[in-house]
């Protein structure tokens, strides 16, 4: 069998992702809707595989289905929900903090073009380039020449960036680290060899989801946050974002959260992945947040449990968000002007600012906005959202902000067969033509 690379994977998840795909699963006309998508995800949890599954499908703004299937925890045999907590959302969380800014921007705290220095504290530049500014603009389009994965992301660290209980607060570790000053600052590791801005020169992604794409931008938009509003990046989203819309079960202090809904996140011992994620898993083990005993689900299928990880870091903007798959899917209506339930967070004209398409990466087939991907096919149309990945999460939420449908889908294992995830996402698109 050829084998596949994570990079094609990833490529491949986001065109197929709402494009007509040969599905691992076939949705009969003869049934309901409702009963042919509980086929489905019950088949899925065995062929992706997963441990637990949160979909919802969204019509004209409100939601026409969702549900949880397979285990909360697998070991006591608790039943997954939609109310019930996935301790990480991964990079979709990064679009809270796409939020924030541009809350900040309507109010004319901040502009698109301005120097992010002014509000760091510190002078905030590419060594390559020490004339030309970073923005906010640059942040939400992945192009301030911040590094695409050597510090957060490369395998070996991406384990302590999800799992390591870290009291460093978010501004002593950007200026740490990113400041000039800063007593860890490298900047060979900070930053890439292009000048902020230049959509033609960005650094390649080496997992594949779009050239120049950096967890340190929201980390920097985060701590601009906190440096504007005198809050938290925490305090600020619970104010500004959660609280409004009488959400209960999110938020990035885990240990606040109803700890009896909190999912345990899981790795299945056989998944397909890239001898470069194997690393990724091996540094887990050895660093001891996964369990190095197996246990099995119902289709005997085995996992290994991820026990020890807090999720919790002056990281959280960029991947740590938790939430309850009914807790964010509120939120993604929040942001479609068919919904009449739940308070805006932004005016009509700022989403629509984010939902204009500002980059293409002809590597990836990515397409972004101001911090939202556009996932498009000829069928289903355009939408907008963002994937995540993490410990025990594989996430997709996406929008179309002209009907009001969208979905989202939470996967318990990062590790998928990433074509079987394209072809269910195709599947929840089609079945959503039937509501």
């Amino acid at each position: 069998m050829q084998k596949i690379s994570r990079r094609g994977l990833l490529k491949s998840a986001v065109i197929a992702g709402v494009a007509g795909t040969t599905g691992a699963w076939w949705l009969h006309d003869t049934q309901t809707p409702e009963a042919a998508l509980d086929e489905m995800f019950n088949d899925a949890l065995t062929d992706l595989p997963a441990a637990s599954i949160g979909a919802v499908l969204i019509k004209n703004g409100q939601v026409v289905w969702g549900r949880g299937f397979g285990y909360q925890n697998l070991e006591n045999r608790v039943p997954a929900t939609l109310d019930s907590i996935w301790p990480t959302l991964g990079s979709v969380s990064k679009l809270v903090t796409w939020i924030a800014l541009m809350q900040l921007v309507e109010q004319n705290q901040v502009r698109l073009d301005d120097d992010v220095s002014d509000y760091l504290g510190f002078t905030l530049r590419n060594p390559h380039f020490p004339d030309t500014p970073i923005t906010p603009y640059h942040l939400l389009t992945h192009s301030s020449s911040l590094s695409t994965r050597k510090m957060t992301s490369a395998p070996d660290s991406m384990a302590d960036f999800f799992c390591k209980q870290d009291s460093v607060d978010l501004k002593t570790w950007v200026t740490t680290y990113l400041s000039p000053r800063g007593a860890l600052h490298d900047p060979a590791l900070a930053f890439d060899p292009y000048q902020p801005g230049d959509f033609s020169q960005l650094t390649p992604d080496p997992i594949g989801v779009i050239a120049g794409y950096s967890s340190l931008n929201t980390m920097v938009a985060a701590c601009l946050i906190e440096q504007v509003s005198r809050l938290s990046f925490e305090d600020y989203t619970q104010q500004h974002i959660f609280s409004p819309l009488g959400l209960k079960d999110i938020g990035w202090q885990k240990a606040e959260l109803d700890q009896q809904k909190i999912i345990t996140p899981y790795e299945a011992k056989n998944s397909p992945r890239a001898p470069i994620m194997a690393v990724f898993t091996q540094q887990m083990k050895d660093r001891g947040y996964l369990d190095r005993t197996a246990v099995t689900a119902d289709d005997h299928k085995t996992y290994f449990a991820f026990n020890d990880c807090q999720y919790y870091s002056p990281l959280n903007a960029a991947a740590l968000l938790g939430s309850s798959t009914n807790a964010f899917v509120t939120l993604m209506c929040a942001c479609l002007p068919q919904d009449k339930t739940t308070p805006a967070l932004l005016k009509r004209e700022t989403l629509n600012s984010m939902w204009q398409v500002q980059r293409h990466d002809p590597r990836t087939g990515s397409t972004l906005g101001l911090g939202w991907f556009q996932f498009k096919s000829p069928r289903y149309g355009a939408f907008w959202g963002h994937d995540g990945g993490g410990p025990g999460i594989l996430s997709r939420v996406m929008v179309d902000p002209e009907t009001g449908d969208g979905l989202v889908l939470l996967i318990n294992n990062f590790f998928v067969d990433f074509r079987k995830r394209a072809a269910l996402i195709d599947q929840m698109m089609k079945t959503l033509e039937r509501f």
